[in-house]
C-alpha cells in the first residue's frame, strides 16, 4: 500500500502523521505531497521528512480547489502510479492509530476483488459529537463485511460514497477514468455515478486529530477565530492501540458503530470530550455569531 499525506503549514501534525505510519505500516510506502507551505516550521520538518520519504511540493498555487490545491494533488498522486497499488489518501491532520496487519491488507484487497463496483472504503472511527440519528444510519453489511451510511434525504453530502481520507486501488480508478474534481460534495457525486457505498471498515485504522488548527481556510472570520482560542484548538494526537485495545475493537458485536472515544486516548490530557473537529460545532453561541458575521458580510457584498 502506498500512503498519500496531503500537507499545508502544520508541521507538527505532518510529522506525527508520517511516524504514526512508520510504525504502524513500516513497510509501506509514503509520499507526502505539500501545498507550498510557508511556515517556516513545517519547512523545517519538510525537509526532515525527505531525507526519508518522497516530498513532493506544489509550486503552482493557480487552483480552483476548495481546499487550496489538494484535489490536484489527488489527481497527480494517482496519476504518478504505474503499478496496481492500494491507496490510502491520508492528511496532515490525520493519523493511524493501529498497526496494519496481513490480515488487513488482505481484506482491503478482497474487497476490490470481489466487489468490481467497490471504489471507496473509509478506514476511520465515527465521531462522538456526530447526532445519534446519523449514526443510526451506519448499517453493516454482512455480504460486504463492511458498514456503509444509507442517505435517507436530498441533501447534498459527502461520506455515502467518497470520502478525501480513504482506501481506494489504481486499477478500480483507472477503470472508470477516475479524475479528481474540486469539492468533496462533486467527488461524492462522481462515485455515486461509479460505485458502491463506501464501506466504513469494522476495524478503523486511522482517524482525524481532534481540534486541530484550520490552515486551509486563508480567510479566517473573527468568529473562527475566536471559536479556535475558546476552544484551544492546538496538537493533540492519538496513542497508539496496544494489543488489548485492539483485540477489544476486533472481537464487539457488529451492531456497534466504533466510535473514536470508545478506543481511542489522547497524548494531552485534559481535552474536553466529545471531541471537535470544527471550532464551531461546540458552542451554539459561537454559531450564531458566526451566522450574523456572514449575513453582515453579504449585506456589504451586496452594497459595493
Amino acid at each position: 500500500m502506498i500512503f498519500f499525506v496531503f500537507s499545508y503549514n502544520r508541521g507538527p501534525h505532518l510529522r506525527n502523521c508520517v511516524e504514526s505510519i512508520e510504525i504502524c505500516a513500516p513497510k509501506h510506502r509514503i509520499i507526502i505531497y505539500d501545498d507550498a507551505s510557508n511556515d517556516p516550521e513545517t519547512i523545517q520538518i519538510l525537509g526532515e521528512i525527505a531525507k526519508k520519504h518522497e516530498v513532493r511540493t506544489r509550486d503552482d498555487k493557480k487552483s480552483g480547489d476548495q481546499h487550496g490545491a489538494l484535489y490536484t494533488n489527488m489527481q497527480r498522486a494517482v496519476d504518478s502510479l504505474e503499478e496496481v497499488t492500494l491507496i490510502c489518501f491520508l492528511q496532515d491532520d490525520t493519523q493511524l492509530i493501529r498497526p496494519i496487519d496481513d490480515q488487513d491488507l488482505e481484506f482491503l484487497n478482497n474487497q476490490f476483488d470481489q466487489f468490481p463496483n467497490a471504489g471507496f472504503l473509509a478506514p476511520v472511527f465515527q465521531k462522538r459529537i456526530t447526532r445519534q440519528r446519523t449514526l443510526d444510519r451506519f448499517i453493516y453489511r454482512d455480504d460486504r463485511g463492511v458498514y456503509v451510511c444509507e442517505h435517507r434525504s436530498n441533501k447534498q453530502v459527502a461520506g455515502v460514497y467518497y470520502s478525501d481520507i480513504s482506501v481506494t486501488r489504481s486499477d478500480r480508478l483507472r477503470s472508470v477514468d477516475w479524475k479528481f474534481v474540486p469539492g468533496e460534495f462533486e467527488n461524492e457525486q462522481q462515485a455515486k455515478q461509479n460505485f458502491l457505498e463506501m464501506g466504513y471498515l469494522f476495524a478503523p485504522f486511522a482517524m482525524w486529530l481532534p481540534n486541530p488548527p484550520a490552515y486551509r481556510n486563508k480567510k479566517k472570520s473573527f468568529t473562527f477565530r475566536l471559536a479556535e482560542i475558546v476552544n484551544k484548538a492546538g496538537f493533540y494526537p492519538f496513542n497508539i492501540m496496544d494489543e488489548s485495545a485492539i483485540q477489544r475493537l476486533r472481537s464487539r458485536p457488529t451492531d456497534q458503530v466504533p466510535i473514536a472515544e470508545d478506543f481511542l486516548t489522547v497524548k494531552v490530557k485534559g481535552l474536553k470530550s466529545p471531541w471537535i473537529y470544527d471550532p464551531l460545532r461546540r458552542y451554539r453561541l459561537l454559531r450564531k455569531l458566526a451566522k450574523i458575521e456572514a449575513f453582515i458580510k453579504r449585506i456589504r457584498q451586496n452594497s459595493d
